[in-house]
């Protein structure tokens, strides 16, 4: 009879679990190319985001402690401003040293695997639509313009505040960029890098009055096709709804 130890999970830790030795042997998986640092939609359409203001809040202990998963939201729009400065929280540079550019959320290697896509139901002066968070320039790319809540809703099995939310933040892994160094480990790595940045997301919402709601749940391959990324060398891992309460 099967044990939960046969499974997938147990296997992948038991696979990757570093001892003096293992930790030296690169030749597992061959040579494995490393993507580019940043990815880019050259020819969409491209939105500069405005410098993020930053009001005063209650000390981060506050913070902390009123942290929680909000899945009701108000009808009203978020402004640009607000937008900002929530991705800014998630992923803005704060340091350029040679070739890093180093991030508000920590991340192995400084290797940057997770990519923020955006489906945006109500934010002031942005058209509803997909977008892909440029973290270089600090601007919004458009891939497609068009209401997605209901549909996204669906892949998310119903979860009613993926529609309610002013937007839906969804992270996507580019897993080469992690794997050409950690090789097979390296999932272990992009899942907490992901989850660095939910947490910096719930953080700022929480600060700026803002209900948050981080998703795990999710059809893969639905939300895939919506972002037009392949689900093999990029592929969705996280979501989480944002928007007044």
């Amino acid at each position: 009879m099967k044990s939960y130890k046969d499974g997938i999970a147990y296997q992948y830790l038991r696979e990757t679990k570093y001892d003096r030795e293992s930790i030296l042997r690169r030749h597992d998986l061959g040579q494995i190319p490393r993507p580019p640092a940043y990815k880019t939609y050259p020819e969409a359409a491209k939105i500069p985001l405005p410098r993020s203001v930053f009001g005063k809040t209650k000390s981060l202990w506050d913070i902390l402690d009123q942290r929680r998963s909000r899945r009701r939201y108000a009808p009203g729009p978020i402004s640009m401003t607000t937008l900002s400065t929530l991705l800014w929280a998630i992923q803005g540079i704060t340091l350029s040293a040679r070739d890093y550019q180093f991030r508000t959320a920590p991340s192995a290697g400084a290797l940057y695997p997770v990519e923020t896509y955006l489906s945006i139901h109500r934010v002031s002066d942005v058209k509803q639509g997909m977008y892909h968070f440029n973290v270089l320039d600090f601007a919004l790319e458009e891939i497609v313009q068009g209401n997605f809540g209901e549909h996204l809703t669906r892949a998310a099995l119903d979860q009613a505040m993926v529609r309610r939310g002013a937007v839906l933040f969804i992270w996507t892994a580019i897993v080469l960029r992690s794997m050409s160094k950690y090789r097979n480990r390296c999932i272990r790595y992009i899942f907490m890098d992901a989850g660095h940045i939910g947490q910096n997301l719930q953080l700022a919402a929480t600060a700026m009055g803002l209900g948050c709601c981080p998703i795990g749940a999710f059809y893969d391959e639905e939300i895939n096709q919506v972002l037009r990324v392949d689900g093999e060398e990029e592929t969705a891992i996280y979501l989480a709804a944002v928007g007044k309460l």
